[in-house]
């Protein structure tokens, strides 16, 4: 008895056991300890202690990877017909499927000068397909090269000790120079399989949403405010009745913002009055009336960052009829006396009958009116936003809608591959503020990255893009008066920087080559310091001294000159860039296009820069 009490003692524990093992395993519940953010620095120094050595087995994963990334470039290339051959052909296609087939040795050189070809920088080697094989095969790579190889634990070693450094100095003050060092370490974490938990840990402080945009109720209502007045005839069947008339429709459509965290969500709502004159044919019988129908509709559109969607309209509509007169069409008094009779008994059924027609033909006329601007605006949105940012592997990790009576809110997240974003909150908005933006500068230095990184930039691409997206190019973006056009090859580490610090707005341009016309020109950062200062306008930035032009590698004051060569790239670049980099810029605020202009003048409450953010709020000018 003893033995069996315990024999299901011990089986009710080990079921405890698994049913919260189970549970864990189920809500995703990490089983390692939490490292928090004062941890940080002493874990990345102890993290020399957790190195995995690379086996045949991460060669194999690599490998795999690199095998179905080329498949889908391979259904790509399929696609791209003759150009598709073209690409084949530059690539050594058939060189690496040969090296990947069976199982004879890698050829280390061939497929070192296979991967400089897709990071070659050329236009179309920026799109989803060929980044995915030209990231996994550098990763198939350096696992050929870290197999059994004694000094790859040395090298984890710097890197370790590289990102110690880097990380206690961001814990104590963020700056894009550490930023990068941890990133570039978390990346070469990932892709070596090592010290998972503290690469988790990593992004769990450091890649937050680093885009924060909120418009208010107000503002998103003004560009859909509008009235309501038009006639139209009506031709409807009511009780057997054939009536025509003409409807004169008087009202207002307005914006409504409904509680949603995950979608914007936008009630379009109508309001107005149908009055009618109408005639009727029943029989030898003609009718005579008039109707007012009161009406209001609902039309409920989603925003997601897969783009626009609605619910067809719904709508409630309440009829009034009244009969003028009642004539027979050969003067009958008893036929009209009886017409009489037995309208007064079908009124109030023709009243709801009437009500159902107008709810129909108002629900069909907001959607048909409504199907074309929601298309248009879809369509925008995907052609030049979501579909070319995927393609290159640009768009938000996150991009989250949502809504609450009070404003429209977009959070994003703009970090891939290891890189970081936010490591805290966005600064609050001003009070009042109709509309606010607060950008992290990570998102900037991301997208840049990722955009620009070793590859070149020709001037008629970046003139073409901005004029399609502006409606027109802006003077400053005009070429030189000599004709001669630039193209610039960026670094490939740190392509474009931005910080945001003290009232201050650094920029700093990296090119590791430039061309103006035929004639190529030595490496140079080109760099603009702003301050934010106030004004009787609003705000003003104004820059702080000359654009700094100088070579990756000069220390101003350290005793070295610049050679002749050089001086000439300077003398260009500095000529270039005085255009784009103007001594002061006025935020004089701005008008929302279309529409939307109706909300009035957008003025500038607030430009805060600080702690890595930069935060822009407005508000209605008074009218």
């Amino acid at each position: 008895m003893q033995l069996r009490m315990k024999l299901k003692k011990a089986m009710l524990c080990a079921s405890a056991v698994f049913l919260a093992s189970f549970a864990q395993a189920a809500s995703g519940e990490a089983t390692e300890a939490v490292i928090s953010l004062e941890e940080l620095p002493a874990a990345c120094k102890n993290a020399k202690s957790e190195f995995r050595p690379i086996d045949r087995d991460d060669v194999q994963l690599a490998k795999a990877e690199l095998i179905e990334a080329l498949s889908r470039l391979d259904r790509r290339l399929e696609l791209a017909g003759s150009n598709g051959e073209d690409w084949r052909k530059y690539l050594r296609w058939d060189a690496l499927q040969a090296k990947l087939r069976g199982d004879q040795p890698p050829d280390k050189a061939l497929l070192r000068s296979i991967h400089a070809r897709y990071c070659a920088g050329y236009e179309g080697l920026d799109l989803v397909w060929f980044l995915d094989v030209q990231r996994t095969l550098h990763n198939y790579i350096a696992m050929l090269r870290a197999v059994d190889n004694p000094n790859v634990r040395a090298g984890f070693e710097a890197i370790v000790d590289r990102l110690a450094a880097s990380m206690k100095a961001y814990v104590a003050k963020p700056t894009t120079e550490d930023a990068l060092v941890i990133s570039e370490s978390v990346r070469w974490m990932e892709g070596a399989h090592q010290c998972p938990a503290l690469v988790r840990a990593i992004q769990g402080h450091f890649v937050r949403p680093n885009l924060f945009v909120e418009i208010s109720a107000e503002v998103v209502a003004a560009g859909l405010d509008e009235g309501v007045d038009d006639t139209m005839p009506i031709r409807d069947c009511i009780l057997g009745t054939d009536i025509h008339g003409t409807a004169h429709t008087v009202g207002r459509t307005r914006a409504e913002l409904w509680s949603d965290p995950k979608f914007g969500v936008i009630d379009a709502l109508f309001f107005g009055v149908t009055e009618s004159d109408n005639v009727g044919y029943h029989g030898g019988i003609t009718i005579f009336s008039r109707s007012t129908t009161d009406l209001a509709a609902r039309k409920r559109i989603w925003i997601d960052a897969g783009g626009l969607s609605s619910y067809p309209a719904v709508s409630k509509a309440e009829t009034s009829v009244t009969i003028d007169d009642i004539q027979s069409r050969r003067g009958r008094r008893l036929i009209e006396r009886m017409a009489w009779r037995k309208a007064g008994k079908q009124i109030y059924l023709a009243e709801c009958i009437a009500s159902q027609h107008a709810e129909e033909r108002l629900n069909e006329r907001i959607d048909r009116q409504a199907a074309e601007p929601l298309e248009r605006a879809n369509r925008q949105y995907v052609e030049k936003f979501q579909r070319p940012f995927t393609e290159r592997k640009l768009f938000p990790r996150r991009l989250d809608f949502s809504t609450t009576p009070s404003a429209l809110g977009i959070i994003g997240l703009q970090a891939g591959e290891g890189k970081l974003a936010a490591p805290d909150e966005p600064p609050p908005v001003a009070e009042g503020a109709e509309m606010s933006l607060r950008i992290h500068e990570s998102t900037i230095n991301n997208l840049v990255f990722d955009a620009l990184a070793g590859r070149t930039v020709y001037e008629e691409k970046v003139q073409a893009t901005a004029a399609d997206l502006l409606g027109e190019l802006p003077e400053k973006m005009k070429g030189d008066e000599d004709g001669k056009p630039w193209a610039i090859t960026f670094a490939p580490r740190q392509p474009i920087s931005v910080t945001f610090a003290d009232q201050r707005l650094e920029i700093t341009l990296r090119g590791v080559k430039y061309y103006k016309g035929d004639d190529a020109h030595p490496a140079m950062n080109v760099s603009a310091t702003y301050k934010i200062e106030e004004s009787s306008k609003g705000f003003k930035l104004v820059r702080q001294g000359e654009i700094e032009v100088l070579p990756p590698d000069f220390i101003p004051g350290g005793g070295r000159t610049i050679d002749a060569r050089r001086q000439v790239i300077r003398t260009l670049l500095k000529k270039r860039f005085e255009k784009v980099f103007e001594p002061e810029f006025l935020a004089e605020g701005f008008e929302m296009p279309g529409k939307w202009k109706a909300a009035g003048r957008m003025m500038p409450i607030q430009m805060d820069c600080r702690n890595g953010w930069l935060a822009i709020a407005w508000k209605r000018a008074a009218r």
